[in-house]
């Protein structure tokens, strides 16, 4: 694998990704039973959405799984999860014992490691690991909903920037990214003074985060950079559908293409290689189980 800084593009072994796509699977059976078994809602967003559709499968390039879970659903699923999946996996999130750079939670496959340019910096060796997506309730109403949207980015910014060493990675990209790394780093210096300062951000994080809970019918991934397009109203999401995927199934929001065009445009469409997009691991082991 190439030095590539997170969220770009990079090859991969057609061997090795084939190798990944089917741990991944198996990952993802297993969180299956689990919500099966408890009956929890989830369902495939972003480029999983796409994979389901497009290729009824991982997008070729793709190397992870997304999944999204409306909030309660979530808090079910992480309670009954450490319980029934321990013996395989670890949960890494901001509430969780073992924390990430970021405010992302994830199903962590033990004994694996998948360790991307950013996990680096932040001087973390995470698993292989399928992402959930948070789907916090937010205002009908544009503006408040756009405050809400504002105020959790600030503070995920920040809980970001203090747990990664952002100067580790200066190396390589454009100018644009090294001036912003440098920035970053600089930023984070003083964040490191203040005491507990990732608990404190996470704390303002999700006070704004679940300040409409249970108060509208609109929901979004308030952790992810693409909040504001990523909405769905309650009655878009259910019922649920089940579409092909791979060797299985996955679950998808009842209305996808209307939620996927307004998240992706014309998503139906394979992008040309400069604008494709994967995790790119700087360290990838597969351990004994795979």
């Amino acid at each position: 694998m190439g030095n590539k800084l997170y969220g770009s593009y990079g090859e991969y072994q057609p061997e090795i990704l084939d190798k990944l796509h089917k741990a991944e699977i198996e990952m993802l059976k297993d969180f299956m039973s689990v919500c099966e078994k408890h009956k929890i809602n989830y369902f495939a967003i972003a480029g999983t959405a796409i994979g389901v559709v497009r290729h009824k499968g991982f997008i070729p390039w793709d190397d992870d799984i997304d999944i999204a879970m409306l909030r309660e659903d979530y808090e079910k699923f992480i309670q009954v999860a450490k319980e029934d999946l321990s013996d395989k996996y670890e949960f890494m999130g901001p509430d969780m014992e073992k924390k990430y750079y970021n405010l992302q939670p994830a199903m962590v496959r033990k004994g694996t490691k998948f360790v991307t340019e950013t996990a680096w910096a932040a001087g973390q060796e995470p698993g292989l690991f399928i992402d959930i997506f948070i789907y916090e309730n937010i205002p009908d109403d544009e503006k408040e909903a756009e405050k809400i949207i504002k105020k959790t980015y600030i503070y995920k910014m920040l809980y970001i920037i203090r747990n990664v060493n952002f100067f580790k990675l200066v190396k390589g990209g454009s100018l644009n990214k090294k001036i912003k790394n440098i920035v970053c780093g600089i930023i984070r210096l003083f964040l490191l003074l203040i005491p507990n300062g990732s608990d404190w951000f996470y704390k303002k994080y999700i006070s704004y985060a679940k300040s409409y809970y249970g108060k509208s019918d609109k929901y979004t991934a308030l952790c992810d950079p693409g909040a504001r397009i990523m909405w769905v109203r309650r009655d878009e999401i259910f019922p649920l559908v089940d579409l092909p995927y791979e060797d299985t199934t996955m679950k998808m929001i009842n209305q996808y293409d209307k939620q996927l065009k307004r998240h992706m445009g014309d998503y139906m469409k394979i992008p040309p290689v400069e604008k494709r997009l994967n995790h790119c691991p700087k360290v990838l082991d597969f351990g004994k189980e795979f």
